[in-house]
């Protein structure tokens, strides 16, 4: 799980909280890793009968209710972002005195151990960064900005499914309460966007910053700016502009260059603005690549091994995240530490060293370090003491600073001296200055939940400029009215400072894709490709659908409706079997009602004489009752009786004993022969029955002859 922090070693001590019982129901296991925000467990859910990781903060950021209070409200909202991307929170509560959270325990490797391994290609870097923006996107959608994105709260699942992105909520409730306590911002230098560390403003667009600086990573196998403690590489972030990865990897396309600076640009007003612009940007950075710039990497770098095994076994989700086509679809969180088993949910330094400089959570005083000055009087002097003030702040975080350094320059003890008197000498007019004069700070007011208009009025009411205001959906709040704003409410900002808000589109709305006919893997692809859900999967019987394709959707396609709306779809089971029912003996019409009952419908129909069936009753079916292999909607033929087959009795009187037999079998007739006077003549004299009576087919004539 991400740990909140930077890892370091942990001593082989026995943990007293081994096989303790949580809340009568989380049984701790073992521990996994320690950081700077909390120490995590795997522990087992007994009530459920699964392992999930126990993230326990460090007491001494739950010393203040307050800090108590937000981490469980931001714990709430993270459990309610519902994403494949980000780890689950199950559950929070406290154990002696202490939060705690419980998270998906994530099996695998994380994005600090991919980037240790080297560089990656282009497509593998912009592959991966996908997978982070995508949640985050959802995040930024639902009013939540991270606050710590790094390698380490990037999770690569080991069976290959999207990456992971955890710690949700808790960088912003320990940040707050770090701000509130202590004036400081917290975080990992490396990955600080400029604003956090100037004025601890914290918007998307610091989220997207970080995001950036892991994409230089992913490209170059190093960080951008290097340096000997946290504060200075935070000064570089401050003061310099990130460098193209194209400097240290030859090749590298130009479109990438400036996806990473549109990402990592200092003045956040020049930054891409959320998550989802900055992914839109990145799949229109790829589809403009070919197949030659998707495989540039950075040479002379180690590489492959188990890295290459995270990459194949990721590919497929990477594909997805970026969008192309054709390829198939789209916590823990922090650092990692395989365990005996070879899973891993944090991770700790292997040889007992100290983290570098840029990737250790440190604790900045907000404002310590100031935008940069662009005046004409800025000087490398200005710069150096700047810098020294910096050191020093990385040494002594109290407001008060003392002990000045030996051995300073004689240029800077003048300029200090004559700080020194402009302090001494303009006591009371700097005191006026900065508690009622154009110097003072104001507080940025709470502006959520107003309208624009009445937001701006409030804000420009304080002395503070109205900036261009920016527009974002939201499930919670109207269309129209403020949802944030950056600097955030509370901030002390001075006189003509701006506040820019986030202005409410409302609920986002999606229209529900097209998808009958298609597979179900393909509709729950395509319905989560659309921003929505897949709801409950039902199956029923088609007469039209091929099984295993969709009949329909509820809502139907082409529905608009909210990007929280689950879509239910209904899955074809094929034609639905169908048994032949016995109609022989009834009437056509009984016959006809019969079939349809069963599902099957009146095929053709012939007529047959019948000596045993009356006319008008079906003598036989084509299926024959209780055949199998039929379905609903096939047709059956009938053979319906016309009664016994009548011929007329021929008249034979005259002709010779044999022609008369003959006539009479020629009619269909049995001809028994009666002989009179020994039938000296041998003519026919009559028949019995006589001549042209009508009887059935086969039956006796007695033929008289004499």
């Amino acid at each position: 799980m991400g740990d909140g922090g930077g890892p370091y070693t942990l001593p082989v001590v026995k943990d007293p909280l081994i096989g303790r019982l949580v809340d009568s129901r989380y049984e701790i296991v073992d521990r996994v890793a320690r950081g700077g925000m909390a120490t995590v467990y795997r522990a087992h859910d007994r009530r459920l009968d699964r392992v999930v990781a126990l993230k326990l903060m460090h007491p001494h950021l739950a010393d203040s209710p307050d800090f108590v209070a937000r981490f469980r409200r931001e714990a709430r909202a993270a459990a309610r972002l519902s994403n494949p991307g980000v780890v689950a929170v199950y559950d929070q509560g406290g154990l002696d005195g202490v939060a705690y959270i419980i998270m998906e325990l994530v099996e695998g490797t994380n994005l600090r151990d991919l980037i240790s391994s080297g560089p990656l290609t282009v497509g593998e870097a912009l592959g991966l960064t996908a997978q982070v923006l995508r949640p985050l996107g959802a995040a930024h959608r639902a009013g939540l900005v991270h606050r710590d994105i790094k390698p380490e709260n990037v999770l690569l699942p080991a069976d290959g499914a999207v990456a992971k992105v955890a710690d949700f909520g808790l960088a912003r409730a320990v940040t707050e309460a770090t701000q509130t306590t202590t004036g400081n911002v917290l975080g990992t230098a490396a990955y600080l966007a400029p604003e956090l560390i100037t004025s601890g403003a914290s918007t998307p667009r610091a989220d997207v910053f970080s995001v950036g600086i892991i994409v230089y990573e992913l490209l170059t196998g190093e960080q951008p700016f290097a340096a000997d403690s946290p504060i200075q590489i935070a000064f570089r972030n401050v003061h310099e502009d990130i460098p193209a990865p194209s400097a240290l990897v030859p090749g590298l396309p130009r479109r990438v260059d400036e996806l990473v600076a549109a990402m990592t640009r200092r003045d956040p007003q020049e930054r891409l603005e959320e998550a989802d612009e900055a992914l839109s940007l990145l799949r229109t950075t790829v589809a403009g690549l070919d197949e030659a710039e998707l495989g540039v990497k950075r040479a002379g770098r180690p590489g492959a091994g188990r890295a290459q095994d995270v990459l194949t076994a990721n590919a497929e989700a990477a594909r997805t995240a970026m969008g192309v086509q054709g390829e198939g679809e789209e916590g823990s969180s922090g650092s990692q530490e395989a365990d005996e088993s070879g899973q891993s949910q944090a991770h700790d330094a292997q040889d007992g060293s100290e983290p570098g400089a840029g990737m250790r959570t440190v604790s900045l005083p907000i404002g310590s370090i100031g935008p940069q000055d662009r005046s004409a009087g800025s000087d490398s002097t200005t710069r150096a003491l700047a810098r020294d003030e910096l050191d020093r702040s990385a040494d002594n975080q109290e407001t008060t600073r003392v002990a000045r350094r030996s051995g300073r320059s004689p240029r800077r003890r003048a300029v200090l001296a004559v700080g020194a008197l402009v302090v001494l000498g303009g006591g009371a007019s700097g005191l006026w200055y900065v508690t009622k004069g154009p110097g003072r700070t104001v507080a940025v007011p709470d502006i959520r939940g107003l309208s624009q208009d009445d937001a701006k009025a409030l804000v420009e009411g304080r002395g503070l400029v109205w900036g261009a205001p920016t527009r974002a959906y939201s499930d919670t709040v109207a269309s129209g009215l403020v949802i944030s704003c950056s600097p955030e409410v509370g901030i002390r900002l001075r006189l003509g400072d701006a506040v820019t808000a986030v202005i409410s589109r409302g609920i986002e709305q999606v229209e529900v894709p097209d998808v009958t006919g298609m597979t179900q893997e393909e509709a729950t692809t395509a319905i989560s490709e659309a921003g929505l859900a897949l709801g409950a999967v039902t199956q029923d019987y088609s007469q039209d659908v091929t099984q295993g394709q969709v009949i329909s959707s509820d809502p139907g396609a082409g529905t608009v409706v909210n990007h929280s709306t689950a879509v239910a779809i209904v899955v074809s089971r094929g034609r639905q079997p169908a048994t032949v029912p016995d109609v022989t003996g009834m009437s056509l019409e009984d016959a006809t009602t019969t079939l349809e009952a069963a599902g099957l419908a009146l095929g053709a129909t012939t007529e047959a004489y019948s000596d045993t069936v009356a006319q008008g009753l079906v003598i036989s079916s084509d299926p024959q009752a209780q055949a199998v292999g039929y379905y609903k909607g096939d047709t059956v033929d009938l053979v319906v009786s016309k009664g016994p087959e009548m011929v007329t009795v021929p008249d034979v009187t005259g002709m010779s004993e044999e022609e008369a037999t003959a006539a009479l079998e020629a009619a269909g007739l049995v001809v028994e022969i009666s002989h009179v006077l020994g039938g000296l003549f041998g003519t026919a004299r009559s028949t019995d029955p006589a001549a042209g009576t009508s009887v059935r087919k086969g039956s006796t004539v007695t033929l008289t002859v004499v």
